[in-house]
């Protein structure tokens, strides 16, 4: 029933298998069939091992422990786990196997090879039991002959879809860490996260755009990738019209409710995001981690690393309307608004428009500035009220750290009301009175 469901991987050669009932040379040959299933076997042997997984025999002990097996091959491989012995090593990294089949399984992880197909879903997969779970956990409902079961969690009110998932998920209660990183001490907690992990050492990247030729070292990375060239943005925003690529989504929503739940532990600095604070703390240190592999700088951010380094490798994104060529793709995007006059950065307090984010976020500051410096004068005005003289033919704001000379309003009675701000000249010069 599964195989109905198993497409053969990509760039697979399928070539036609030999029959049972017909020998190299033509010639009819004999099958042997299994009494209790049926399946046919071309050799004796190969049903009498077949056999034992109806009646349970395992004939083969193991010498240094209890345990047994059904075929004397498994027993040689069971044994090298009291020996050491891994005479299987892996030709794209330094790790060992005491089989070749768990060398094949682990060759997947370097070159990306998912042989095991979903025909329902088109998803693919390294190992054929990460196939059946898959079709047990997302299509039952469509393969018949599958029932979901279920394994509940003890510590938590979860249900996984296996067993291998729930002793996953169990390690988030426990905080087991039993894969260790052969390169430096990092642990954790599932094998996949740690092969992920490892590539970072290693530098490989089995998972190629097909349009453009860049590697990755993660599927997801590279379906992320592929959205660039088709322009699929998936993930709508409910507040606004904009959409975006999966992981942007929850990062943009942060806009429209304030969240700024990471703080600088050094200066108090709110972020909305992690990586933006980690960024921030840089400025802190002094640290520039990134370095130029053409020339001696170095820089705080890698984003700003890649930009330089198109100086040295002549990358430019020209501009189609006039001769001017930029570094970045954003920044010819900022440019070309000059030629068509979008401005799509509107301010909900005035309504102006910007052709920039950061411009609009200068503007937005200025107008915080001058609902602070209306509240300071306020209550200013209100304290000393009672001891100003009302027929002064001058009405000087002088607030404890705003001295600019620059006229608030008029209150009649003739006076002029004037805010002397500190970065005004020295107080002889910016002493000027203003009447009508």
């Amino acid at each position: 029933l599964l195989k109905n469901h198993v497409s053969p991987a990509v760039g697979d050669e399928v070539t036609p298998s030999k029959t049972f009932d017909q020998s190299e040379n033509g010639k009819p040959q004999s099958t042997h069939s299994c009494s209790v299933c049926g399946k046919d076997f071309p050799y004796a042997s190969k049903l009498q091992r077949h056999l034992r997984t109806h009646s349970g025999e395992r004939p083969f002990p193991c010498s240094m422990c209890e345990k047994r097996f059904p075929e004397k091959g498994l027993l040689m491989i069971h044994e090298r786990v009291h020996t050491g012995e891994k005479p299987f090593p892996c030709t794209f990294c330094e790790k060992r196997f005491a089989s070749q089949g768990e060398l094949r399984l682990h060759r997947r992880t370097h070159t990306g090879e998912r042989p095991y197909h979903c025909s329902i879903c088109l998803k693919s997969f390294s190992r054929h039991w990460h196939l059946k779970t898959h079709l047990e956990a997302m299509h039952s409902e469509v393969v018949a002959g599958f029932s979901r079961k279920k394994f509940p969690c003890s510590e938590c009110e979860k249900s996984c879809n296996s067993a291998a998932e729930l002793r996953d998920h169990q390690r988030t209660h426990t905080g087991e860490r039993p894969y260790q990183c052969s390169f430096c001490d990092k642990r954790f907690a599932l094998s996949g996260t740690l092969v992920r992990h490892e590539r970072l050492h290693t530098g490989i990247t089995p998972y190629h755009c097909s349009d453009c030729g860049k590697t990755f070292a993660q599927q997801w990375t590279l379906t992320t990738h592929m959205r660039t060239h088709t322009g699929e943005k998936p993930y709508s925003c409910t507040q606004c019209d904009k959409s975006f690529i999966k992981g942007q989504l929850k990062g943009h929503q942060k806009v429209h409710t304030g969240e700024k739940p990471f703080s600088c532990p050094d200066c108090g600095k709110s972020f909305a995001h992690s990586g933006a604070m980690n960024r921030h703390r840089l400025t802190h240190t002094g640290e520039r981690p990134y370095h130029c592999s053409v020339c001696e700088r170095s820089f705080n951010q890698s984003g700003r690393l890649r930009e330089h380094e198109k100086i040295h490798f002549g990358e430019k994104f020209d501009c189609p309307e006039c001769e001017k060529s930029f570094t970045r793709a954003s920044s010819l995007k900022n440019h070309f608004r000059l030629h068509t006059g979008e401005r799509p950065y509107g301010c909900d307090i005035c309504g102006r428009g910007f052709s920039r984010s950061q411009s609009l976020r200068l503007h937005k500051r200025k107008h915080e500035q001058v609902q602070t410096e209306e509240s300071a004068f306020n209550v200013k005005n209100e304290d000393e009220s009672s001891h100003s003289d009302n027929a002064s033919p001058i009405d000087l704001c002088m607030t404890e750290d705003y001295l600019c000379g620059k006229p608030i309003k008029e209150p009649g009675h003739g006076a002029l009301r004037i805010c002397f701000q500190d970065w005004a000249p020295k107080k002889e010069t910016r002493m000027k009175l203003l009447t009508n």
